[in-house]
């Protein structure tokens, strides 16, 4: 089995230990659904995809994989590597920019730079960059009254 399997089985058995000591949170009467019943929702769905995964690790044949160079490993793990540098990025502006300008421009830089970074495709990144700021600022402010980081040179 490959790494893939085994990170599967390892979800698997966390998952199912998870799901067992669910029974100890508290139930409210007076609620119907009860505090347990969206964890169990996410427990099953993460069991059910590493399941599929396993299954997928044992049914694909295994293929020669050629030597691991840095050059192989850089090339294989560029947009791994760049997105957690562009996630930082953004943890570091979101004090001083606030929220709705570093996640416009985290959002615009990940859209962009994870496909083929091209000129032509930055109006496309930049649109949906500023509508997922827009969206996610109203859900937040306006309806769920969730106060977000404000720029600091506005306050």
């Amino acid at each position: 089995m490959r790494r893939d399997g085994w990170i599967g089985v390892g979800l698997l058995f966390c998952c199912g230990w998870l799901y067992a000591i669910l029974d100890k949170i508290p139930a409210n009467p007076l609620v119907p659904i009860g505090p347990a019943f969206y964890p169990r929702f996410l427990l099953l769905l993460i069991f059910a995809l590493a399941l599929a995964l396993v299954l997928q690790n044992l049914v694909t044949r295994r293929e020669k994989k050629e030597p691991v160079t840095s050059r192989n490993w850089l090339k294989d793990y560029q947009p791994t590597l760049l997105s957690f540098c562009l996630f930082f990025l953004y943890v570091l502006l979101l004090p001083k920019l606030g929220f709705f300008f570093s996640t416009m421009l985290f959002v615009s830089s990940l859209q962009w730079l994870l496909g083929q970074p091209l000129w032509r495709r930055l109006p496309g990144s930049l649109l949906i960059g500023i509508g997922t700021s827009v969206v996610t600022y109203w859900v937040f402010e306006k309806y769920l009254y969730v106060f977000l980081p404000r720029a600091a040179w506005l306050l």
